[in-house]
């Protein structure tokens, strides 16, 4: 790639953008309203809360995005520092901050709130990036608001590993070690299944490693001689065959139940698989590129951090009033009501990313400046 690591790349931002609108629906399908009611209700729900695949997407991209920049900054002067000084910068600042506000600021103000006083017992696995493990071993908060940090204690997990093992195998190596990791993340979740442990299946990370793995490799892979001709002749043919087998699952497993002992282990390898395709695709065609870089897909992959950090806690605080039954059926169904929900749901925190981002979060990325990357030629 062509690109000095860490520089941004628009059709990604869309990839970016579209991953984080599918958890948006998701979760304000899930938790904001009752079950659907009616059949294209119910035709709506289950194609919605298949927006986990999100978070499979975020993965993907991370873990090519980061194998990059790693890749091209291996030997350089401050290797280390400047990887992880960066990644604290963007990460930690919004992140502890959230963890003040609702850990901290409004159990104090609101003491009595029963669902802030569920989160301080819990509050060790949240600051120490290790929410996921409590998650696998006791099931999801009943009060979820804070729920959704599983996958940056994934992601983090990924991170404090992962620079170590670039620095120390080479190219060949560390593509086998991507692979192994995609089939050990397979054969994992297929013990977890049969031992019952559906939950631990979905937010572990070595059992959601091989996704990570999977943009790794692309990574290290279009790194080679070849580039990304290497890669670019598939990825269209195979995006289709993943999708296709994803769509036959849907239809066999009505949805795509993220517990569910087929999605849970055979689904999540097609959904990887789609995610990297989809990656390649991103950046190789012309035409999917100028789709994914259109300047809506942009604005919500750049604030995608931000919204995935938001969206959630604003669901489980907001009144309860305000739900998708708050709206009137149209015909006798409700989906309309759900669907306005939805959107006016992600423009609240869509706004709340925005002002997050320009005060707050931009005056901690400005000391990036200090860690520059330096990038080895090879």
């Amino acid at each position: 790639m062509s690109a000095e690591p860490g520089t941004r790349v628009a059709s990604l931002d869309g990839l970016r953008g579209i991953a984080i609108l599918l958890v948006l629906v998701l979760h304000f399908t899930l938790y904001g309203g009752p079950p659907p009611t009616t059949p294209l209700d119910g035709l709506f729900y289950r194609f919605a809360v298949a927006g986990w695949v999100g978070v499979d997407l975020f993965f993907v991209l991370s873990g090519f995005l980061i194998t990059g920049i790693l890749w091209d900054t291996k030997g350089g002067d401050g290797y280390f520092r400047s990887f992880y000084m960066r990644r604290v910068l963007r990460i930690f600042p919004l992140y502890y901050g959230a963890l003040a506000v609702l850990l901290v600021l409004l159990p104090a103000l609101f003491p009595l709130h029963p669902g802030l006083r569920s989160l301080r017992p819990e509050g060790v696995w949240y600051w120490s990036y290790l929410a996921n493990l409590r998650i696998a071993r006791v099931g999801w908060p009943p009060f979820g608001a804070l729920g959704h940090f599983w996958s940056l204690a994934v992601e983090e997990q990924f991170y404090l590993v992962w620079p170590l093992t670039i620095f120390l195998l080479n190219r060949r190596r560390l593509m086998a070690l991507c692979l192994a990791c995609m089939a050990g993340a397979f054969l994992l979740r297929v013990w977890l299944h049969l031992a019952h442990q559906e939950v631990a299946a979905f937010v572990l990370t070595p059992a959601r490693m091989d996704a990570l793995a999977a943009g790794a490799f692309l990574a290290l892979a279009v790194r080679g001689p070849a580039g990304f001709a290497s890669l670019a002749r598939w990825s269209g043919p195979a995006a289709a065959a993943l999708a296709v087998a994803l769509a036959a699952l849907f239809l066999w497993r009505r949805g795509l139940p993220s517990e569910d002992a087929v999605v849970g282990t055979i689904g999540y390898s097609l959904v990887m698989g789609l995610c990297g395709a989809l990656l390649v695709f991103a950046l190789t065609s012309r035409a999917a590129g100028a789709v994914l870089a259109s300047s809506g897909l942009v604005l919500f992959g750049r604030l995608s951090y931000g919204l995935y950090v938001f969206h959630q806690p604003l669901l489980f605080l907001r009144p309860n009033v305000l739900s998708s039954e708050s709206f009137p059926l149209v015909l006798g169904s409700p989906l309309p009501g759900r669907l306005l929900f939805i959107v006016l749901a992600t423009a609240v925190s869509l706004a709340l990313s925005w002002l997050s981002w320009h005060l707050y979060e931009k005056q901690f990325l400005k000391l990036k400046e200090q860690f520059p990357y330096q990038p080895v030629g090879r």
